[in-house]
């Protein structure tokens, strides 16, 4: 089991669920897009066990996978604009050698401040706890310098 003390938000929820979308989308052959459903976000939610996260799917509603979906859906759209940001601000760590689970972090918070207008420290606070629940030891301060200088240097 995944050890996080507190994930207050159910968005927090709709977050992880569409980065394990885009996570999977890395590895499809076609071009389909994916859509998420509560039958789905159940299975998903049983996989991973997370400390904060009440294990049945009852606990969350329609709301938590619609805010999913929005997600997977808007950096499906602006998946290009969104990925020349990140190149723009990791410049020394080419797209493809970033690994996945960061790169769709950075692209679901690039996305909640751009195009969704999520407060940055936010959007940054929530990229960097998801990374360290999913990522590598040095996902969280990766994160946080591309998130940091794209909040500092971007007119958002």
């Amino acid at each position: 089991m995944i050890q996080k003390k507190h994930f207050p938000y159910n968005r927090s929820y709709s977050r992880i669920l569409a980065l394990q979308y885009l996570y999977r989308e890395e590895f499809l052959t076609s071009n389909d897009k994916l859509k998420i459903n509560l039958e789905q976000a159940a299975i998903i939610l049983d996989e991973l066990k997370i400390d904060g996260f009440k294990s049945d799917i009852s606990n969350y509603n329609d709301l938590d996978i619609k805010y999913a979906n929005e997600i997977l859906t808007g950096v499906q759209a602006e998946k290009n604009e969104i990925d020349s940001l990140i190149q723009h601000y990791a410049p020394s760590f080419p797209l493809k050698q970033v690994a996945i689970i960061d790169k769709n972090i950075l692209r679901i918070c690039i996305y909640e401040i751009k195009f969704n207008e999520l407060n940055p420290s936010i959007a940054m606070d929530e990229a960097i706890e998801i990374a360290k629940l999913f990522g590598s030891d040095k996902s969280g301060a990766f994160i946080n310098g591309v998130i940091d200088s794209f909040v500092q240097n971007d007119k958002i």
